[in-house]
């Protein structure tokens, strides 16, 4: 089973309280994993986010290439979450903005960021 099969999982009732995004909006964004495990990195990390950063800490916890995180990251999920007034992306400055977290984090993936810190850097032991 993929990671992204077992995306974390989003209390959508609390998601449509904290971001006023309409139930069926919300059900119909938190369908791709990816965006739910995008939530919960951006949940967990303080702004801003630099978007390279972002796609590392995807990348370590999905089964995607980078190229293809980094596409549906740059290209359909912020763009989409910003459409909605979840984020602000800033595509020039490749920073993310959350406000406050939108989704519970059971498990802060701090440790994560702080191994991307490092161009190169893997996160599993070699």
């Amino acid at each position: 089973m993929s990671s992204l099969e077992t995306a974390p999982a989003v209390d959508v009732e609390r998601f449509v309280r904290l971001t006023d995004v309409s139930l069926d909006e919300a059900y119909a964004l938190l369908t791709n994993p990816r965006t739910r495990l995008t939530l919960h990195v951006l949940s967990s990390c303080g702004p801003p986010l630099p978007v390279s950063k972002l796609i590392d800490i995807v990348c370590s916890r999905d089964d995607g290439d980078t190229y293809d995180v980094r596409v549906s990251l740059v290209h359909v999920i912020l763009p989409k979450l910003e459409s909605h007034g979840i984020l602000e992306y800033d595509r020039d400055a490749g920073l993310v903005y959350l406000d406050r977290p939108v989704v519970a984090v059971d498990t802060p993936i701090t440790e994560l960021r702080d191994d991307s810190d490092s161009p190169g850097t893997n996160s599993s032991p070699t």
